[in-house]
């Protein structure tokens, strides 16, 4: 038995007010997404190879203001010695943000990079960590442990732009740390 024409129609107008809300939807996430892709800072490091905890320590007193007052805050500031391979070196340079993890510990610790010596296999750089002298030291002279230090923000829209290899300004990403053989 055919449908009435007149049915037809209603139920036409009836799936179209939730196709439009559906589209709208899907248009608020694509731009949400897009704005996401072009806008996310997303930070790469270089990771040391080693690291040598020195004894050069020295603390310092500065005056702090919290709460309307004013006291006296020591801090510890311990030098630091990571190697490197050269080609990591590239991308380093004094007054980065590093993050400090040492082999017994869980808990990274903040230090700037104040001064990078390159060698033909490896290269040097002399971090700072800087900390509170209230707390215990965390410190052991020799102790070793892994340095992550930022070097680039990119945006995801980048990253695909580097590995598509259509920005040539940057090396394109490898998928692999392994070559692959012809």
């Amino acid at each position: 038995m055919a449908t009435p024409f007149l049915r037809t129609t209603r139920s036409l107008q009836a799936d179209n007010n939730y196709s439009l809300a559906g589209l709208l939807i899907a248009i608020i996430l694509a731009l949400l997404w897009v704005h996401w892709f072009l806008t996310a800072k997303i930070t790469s490091y270089e990771i040391s190879q080693t690291l040598y905890v020195t004894d050069k320590e020295n603390l310092s007193s500065q005056f702090t203001q919290g709460l309307g007052a004013n006291r006296i805050q020591t801090m510890r500031k311990r030098l630091l010695v990571a190697e490197f391979p050269p080609k990591a070196i590239a991308n380093i340079h004094p007054g980065q943000s590093a993050w400090v993890q040492l082999d017994k510990q869980t808990t990274l610790i903040p230090a700037t990079v104040i001064k990078i010596s390159t060698g033909p296999t490896k290269g040097t750089v002399e971090l700072r960590a800087e900390m509170d002298a209230a707390v215990p030291n965390p410190f052991e002279k020799g102790e070793g442990g892994c340095v992550k230090i930022e070097v680039d923000n990119v945006t995801p829209a980048t990253l695909v732009l580097r590995a598509s290899g259509l920005l040539t300004e940057t090396p394109s990403l490898t998928s692999s740390s392994q070559t692959q053989n012809d």
